[in-house]
C-alpha cells in the first residue's frame, strides 16, 4: 500500500471535518440500529431442514407436473425443451413467479410426454428427461440419450423460512459462474456467499465482494449445464466444499426457485441462459475505448490539463471520469460551484476534444435541509423506511444519508427523472458507486438492516428477502433509463458496482476497489471470466489497482492487460501517486502508448465481439476451454484468455519476468507480431520482455481493423482494413454507426468470411453480407498473411486484382467488396499446401 507522505498527511487533514462527521453519524446511527434491532428482531426457530417425504399425487399440467408429496409440493414447469423450471412451496400457491432477473417469460408451446411407472414418472420433452422418484421424493434430470445432467442428493428442503437444494457434484465437473468471485477460475471446493458486499479492499479469497449472481455454469467432457438459483435472498452456494461430492444452494427466505438448461457446450448453455436472463444491448463504440479515472480530479483546472496532456502526447482516450470531490459537498445531481463553476461549458470543451465525461452516482442522498434533491424526495415519499414507517438513514460521504426504494416503479421514475440535470450537463455516460448498499462505518461490508422494507413493485419484501442483492441493478437500471428518457438518440453508458442476475440488460461493471499487486493483476482475468460465464461479460479491473502504489513495471503489464479486456480503463484512490499512462516515465510510456494503438486498431474485432455478445450472449473474453471443451487440462487455465473466438492473450503476470509459458489449443496459431506460424496443442515457452505481451490469432480467421484514432471518432474512415491468416476458418464482422439507435432498426451490417485452400493450390476468401449498413469508408485494404511464397495471381469474383502486393509472406491488395477472392495459382499448388496453414 505504501507510506502516506506528507501531501496524504496535508489531505487527512484537510478532510478531518468531513470524516469527523461521519465518525459521529457511524456513532448515531449504530446506536438508532441498536434500538431498531429490540424493536423489530425475532428470533429464529432453528430445527432440521424438511425433505419433501413420499410423493402421494402428481398432477400433469402442460408443460410439466404438479406433485403432491408429505411435506410440500413441487412444481416442474418446462419453458422450452431446453430449459426447466423447478419450484418448491409448502402452501401449493403456483401463481406466475415475480423477478427482476428473468426477462423472457413468454415461451412457444413445448411438447411433452409422460411415463408413469411405479417408482418413477418420467417428463420428457426433446431435449431435457426429469425423472421423479416417488419415494422419497427425489429428482433426476438427463440429456434425452440418458446422461446424468443433474441428481438430488437430499433434494429440496426446508427449515421455518430458510430453503435449500442439495445435489450430488460429479467427480469430473468443473465449476464455474456465481458472478464476481476473488479466485481462481474454477470455483470447485468453495462456498461462496449469495450477498453483495464492499470489503474495502478485497484479497484473494475474500468473499462476498461486489456482484453475486447465482447462475452455476457445470462443465464436463461432453455435457455443460447450466443452473440459475431465482432467490434474491441472502444465502450462499457451497460446490463441494462441505462434502466434496455434493453441491448446495441455500437461501435465509424466499421461494425455492431454480431454472436448469443443457448443451453440448457452454456456449449453448449462456446462450439459453441470457435468453432467460435477457442480453447485453450493444453499448456506444466510444465506450469500448480506453476511459481515465481518479478518485478525483478536483477542478476544471486539471481536467483541462489532464485533456491537453493526452492529446500532446498522443496517447488514445476516449473517457474521463468525474468522481465525488466535483460535486457539491457529495451530494448527488449537483456540481462544486467554485472549483467547476462553468462546468457544462468544460464538458462542451472536452467534447470537442473528443472525450466523454462520465459521472458518479451514489444511492444515499444527504440529509440536508434546503437542498433540492433531499427536500423533493421527502415530498415524493421515495425512500426506504423501517417497518414502523421512519425514514432508513446511514452515514455515506455527504454524511447521514436516505435511500430511495429502486424496488418501486415511482421512485425509479423520480429517480430517471433527476438524471436530466447531468444530462443537461453535457455528462455522457454515468457510473453507480457505493450500491450494494454499503455504509461508511468502521465494519467494512456493512449495509442496511435486514428488516428494511422494500416495495417489491407492490409485493413488499425486507432487505435480507432480496432488496439488498437487486438494490444496485435497480439502480443501474433507473440510471439507464433516465439517459434514455433525456438521450433518446444516443446509447446509454452506465457502469455498477454491485448487481445481480440480468444485470447486463442495464449497465457493465467493473471488479471494485481491488489492490495494485501482481495477484490482482492475475485476479483480474479469472474475474472477468466468470463474470463473462455468468451472463455479465462487459467488466473490467481497475488498471494498476485502486489501493496501493504500483510500478513502472506493474502498470505497464496490468495496461498491457487491460488493452484486451472488455473494460478499460484506469482508477485509483484520492491520495495514491499519479496513475496516468505518462506517470511512471518515457520507457513505460513508450510501451503502454503502443498497446493504447492496438486498442483502437482492434476496436472494430472487438466491437463485432460485443455484436455476438448481444445477440448471443457468448462471453467477450473467453476461457481457453471453450475453445477446447474436451481437454480438462483446458479447464483450469486462467493466466491467459480468447478475445472473441480468435485472439488469444497471455499477458506476463509474474515480476521482471522476460518469458512465460503459454498454452496454444488446437489448431494452427500465428504470432501476432511476428506472423510466426505455431501448432497448437502444446505448451511453449514465449519471450515476453517488459515491451511484448504474447498475442496470438487462430489460422483462418479474418481480423478487421482500424488505423489509429485518439478517440473514436476522431476522422472519416476513408479505409478499413481486413487482415485475413491464412488457413481454414470461419468469422464473422459486425458493424453499424457506433452510436444512437439505427441498428434496431436494421442499419447494420454482418460480414461472413469462410477461409480456405482449394485443390488447385489457391487460397480462398468468402465473403457473404446481410444488412442495409453502408459504411462511410469507399475500400478495403486487405492483407494477407502466411502465404509461403509469391503468388501467381489475385483474382477478385474470377478477375485478376489490378494491383497487389507481396512481401514478407503477406499478400495486400485494396478492394471494394467482393464475393470471393483467389490468392495463388496451379504453378505454387505443392508450395502452397506444402506449407500453409491448412492443418
Amino acid at each position: 500500500m505504501g507510506q502516506l507522505n506528507a501531501k496524504v498527511a496535508r489531505q487527512l487533514i484537510h478532510r478531518l471535518p468531513q470524516i469527523t462527521k461521519i465518525v459521529k453519524d457511524t456513532i448515531r446511527y449504530r446506536a438508532s440500529i441498536r434500538g431498531k434491532n429490540r424493536r423489530f428482531s425475532q428470533k429464529k426457530a432453528r430445527g432440521r431442514f424438511q425433505t419433501l417425504g413420499k410423493v402421494h399425487e402428481i398432477e400433469r399440467r402442460p408443460r410439466g407436473a404438479v406433485l403432491q408429496a408429505e411435506q410440500g409440493s413441487v412444481e416442474i414447469y418446462f419453458l422450452s425443451p431446453d430449459i426447466v423450471r423447478v419450484r418448491m412451496r409448502r402452501d401449493n400457491d403456483f401463481l406466475p413467479p415475480f423477478s427482476y432477473a428473468v426477462e423472457k417469460v413468454d415461451w412457444p408451446s413445448t411438447l411433452v410426454t409422460y411415463e408413469e411407472e411405479m417408482a418413477v414418472f418420467t417428463i420428457r420433452t426433446e431435449h431435457l428427461v426429469c425423472r421423479v422418484h416417488r419415494t422419497p421424493c427425489r429428482l433426476i434430470f438427463e440429456t434425452a440419450e440418458g446422461q446424468v445432467i443433474s441428481e438430488d442428493a437430499d433434494g429440496l428442503a426446508w427449515r421455518e423460512h430458510e430453503v435449500q437444494w442439495n445435489r450430488r457434484l460429479p467427480e469430473q465437473e468443473w465449476s464455474y459462474g456465481l458472478g464476481q468471485r476473488a479466485s481462481s477460475l474454477n470455483l470447485r471446493g468453495k462456498r461462496l456467499a449469495l450477498w453483495n458486499a464492499d470489503p474495502r479492499p478485497y484479497s484473494r479469497g475474500t468473499d462476498p465482494v461486489y456482484c453475486s449472481i447465482p447462475f452455476y455454469l457445470g462443465v464436463r467432457a461432453d455435457l455443460a449445464y447450466g443452473i440459475f438459483w431465482d432467490n434474491p435472498a441472502r444465502g450462499y452456494v457451497d460446490v463441494g466444499a462441505g462434502k466434496s461430492n455434493e453441491m448446495t444452494f441455500f437461501a435465509e427466505d424466499g421461494e425455492l426457485r431454480f431454472y436448469l438448461m443443457a448443451g453440448s457446450t457452454a456456449q449453448t448453455v449462456l446462450a439459453l441462459y441470457t435468453e432467460l436472463t435477457g442480453r447485453m444491448p450493444l453499448p456506444p463504440m466510444w465506450a469500448l475505448g480506453f476511459h481515465q479515472s481518479r478518485s478525483s480530479y478536483k477542478s476544471d483546472a486539471v481536467f483541462r490539463s489532464l485533456a491537453n496532456e493526452f492529446r500532446q502526447r498522443r496517447l488514445p482516450c476516449d473517457a474521463l471520469y468525474f468522481d465525488i470531490e466535483y460535486m457539491d459537498d457529495y451530494q448527488c445531481f449537483t456540481w462544486d460551484r467554485k472549483n467547476f463553476a462553468l462546468l457544462p461549458g468544460l464538458l462542451s470543451d472536452l467534447e470537442r476534444q473528443g472525450f466523454k465525461s462520465v459521472t458518479i452516482l451514489n444511492p444515499g442522498i444527504g440529509v440536508k435541509t434546503g437542498d433540492p434533491v433531499y427536500e423533493e424526495g421527502v415530498q415524493e415519499d421515495v425512500f426506504l423506511k423501517y417497518p414502523d414507517g421512519t425514514w432508513v438513514a446511514g452515514p455515506v460521504w455527504p454524511s447521514q444519508c436516505y435511500f430511495p426504494d429502486f424496488t418501486c416503479a415511482r421512485v425509479r421514475a423520480w429517480w430517471a427523472d433527476r438524471i436530466n440535470t447531468l444530462v443537461q450537463a453535457g455528462f455522457a455516460g454515468i457510473w453507480t458507486d457505493m450500491n450494494e448498499p454499503a455504509l461508511m462505518t468502521t465494519k467494512p461490508g456493512e449495509t442496511l438492516p435486514d428488516y428494511v422494507r422494500h416495495d417489491w413493485d407492490g409485493l413488499g419484501q425486507t432487505h435480507v428477502q432480496g432488496g439488498h442483492n437487486v438494490y444496485g441493478m435497480l439502480m443501474a437500471r433507473a440510471t439507464r433509463e433516465g439517459l434514455i428518457k433525456y438521450r433518446p438518440d444516443k446509447r446509454p453508458f452506465v457502469i455498477t458496482r454491485a448487481g445481480y442476475a440480468g444485470m447486463q440488460r442495464y449497465a457493465s461493471s467493473w471488479t471494485g476497489d481491488n489492490v495494485s499487486s501482481w495477484d490482482h493483476l492475475r485476479l483480474s482475468i479469472s474475474m472477468v471470466l466468470n463474470m463473462g460465464l455468468s451472463g455479465a461479460p462487459f467488466t473490467g479491473p481497475d488498471i494498476g489497482g485502486f489501493w496501493g502504489e504500483p510500478d513502472g513495471e506493474l502498470y505497464t503489464r496490468w495496461m498491457q492487460l487491460g488493452s484486451m479486456l472488455p473494460f478499460f480503463r484506469v482508477h485509483s484512490m484520492q491520495w495514491s501517486p499519479p496513475q496516468e499512462p505518462w506517470a511512471f516515465g518515457e520507457r513505460y510510456e513508450h510501451i503502454i502508448r503502443h498497446y493504447l494503438e492496438l486498442r483502437y486498431q482492434l476496436l472494430p474485432y472487438i466491437y463485432s465481439t460485443f455484436a455476438q455478445c448481444a445477440q448471443e450472449g457468448l462471453p467477450i473474453i473467453r476461457p481457453v476451454f471453450m475453445i477446447e471443451p474436451d481437454n480438462p487440462d483446458a479447464r483450469t487455465i486462467d493466466d491467459e484468455f480468447l478475445l472473441g473466438d480468435s485472439i488469444l492473450v497471455a499477458p506476463v503476470l509474474e515480476p521482471k519476468a522476460t518469458q512465460r509459458q503459454v498454452y496454444l489449443p488446437r489448431g494452427v496459431w500465428y504470432e501476432y507480431d511476428t506472423g510466426r506460424l505455431i501448432d497448437g496443442a502444446q505448451e511453449v515457452t514465449i519471450a515476453a520482455p517488459l515491451e511484448r505481451m504474447p498475442i496470438y490469432i487462430r489460422a483462418g480467421r479474418v481480423i478487421p481493423m482500424w488505423p489509429v484514432m485518439q478517440y473514436v471518432g476522431e476522422r472519416r474512415l476513408e479505409e478499413s482494413r481486413l487482415r485475413v491468416y491464412a488457413g481454414s476458418g470461419e468469422s464473422s464482422v459486425y458493424e453499424d454507426a457506433g452510436e444512437g439507435m439505427a441498428y434496431q432498426r436494421g442499419e447494420y451490417r454482418w460480414s461472413y468470411f469462410t477461409c480456405k485452400f482449394l485443390s488447385t493450390g489457391q487460397f480462398a476468401i468468402e465473403w457473404r453480407r446481410a444488412g442495409k449498413y453502408e459504411p462511410p469508408y469507399p475500400q478495403m485494404r486487405v492483407e494477407v498473411v502466411g502465404i509461403p511464397s509469391e503468388p501467381e495471381s489475385v483474382e477478385m469474383d474470377g478477375q485478376a486484382a489490378p494491383v497487389w502486393y507481396y512481401e514478407g509472406g503477406m499478400v495486400e491488395f485494396i478492394v471494394k467488396p467482393f464475393g470471393e477472392a483467389r490468392i495463388g495459382g496451379r504453378g505454387h499448388a505443392g508450395d502452397t499446401l506444402a506449407h500453409a496453414p491448412h492443418r
